[in-house]
């Protein structure tokens, strides 16, 4: 199995993010050109890339806030082809290595709450459900708000 490359992404890389988000969730909650290119341009955003064979498998997208000492991980997706690969686990292994070396404390975020795999995922990876957002997203779906500690 080839190995997994993260890296952090370039602006021409933002093409192809897009297509992978749009593919990776359904009209309501996928964001449009717009709103990630937004995300991806705030101040203490910062966008991983998990390359196969120099193809983008995946990609994350987080946000810190130092002075909180916290950060929300805004998106995780993979395309289909590439899930169940360990594409994910790698970009949130990077993601949480570079928070702990910035001293960040608190890891959290929002998943629809009918998003069976990605609850599981997180929970496999140590986040606990907080509390219910009601119609957080767009199309009206509820979500859950998902912490870590990383201290």
């Amino acid at each position: 199995m080839p190995k997994t490359h993260v890296r952090h992404a370039v602006s021409s890389d933002f093409p192809t993010l897009l297509k992978i988000d749009t593919a990776s969730f359904p009209p309501g909650i996928a964001y449009d050109s717009a709103e990630l290119s937004y995300y991806m341009k705030r101040d203490g955003a910062e966008t991983l890339v998990a390359e196969v064979d120099g193809e983008i498998a995946g990609f994350l997208l987080m946000e810190i806030r130092r002075r909180k000492k916290s950060a929300t991980m805004i998106t995780l997706d993979v395309r289909k082809e590439y899930q169940r690969h360990g594409h994910a686990t790698e970009l949130f292994a990077a993601s949480e290595h570079i928070l702990r070396r910035r001293g960040i404390q608190h890891y959290e975020l929002q998943v629809d709450v009918a998003n069976e795999g990605a609850i599981n995922f997180y929970q496999k990876h140590g986040f606990e459900t907080v509390h219910t957002l009601k119609k957080y997203y767009p199309n009206g779906s509820d979500a859950y708000l998902m912490v870590k500690s990383l201290s």
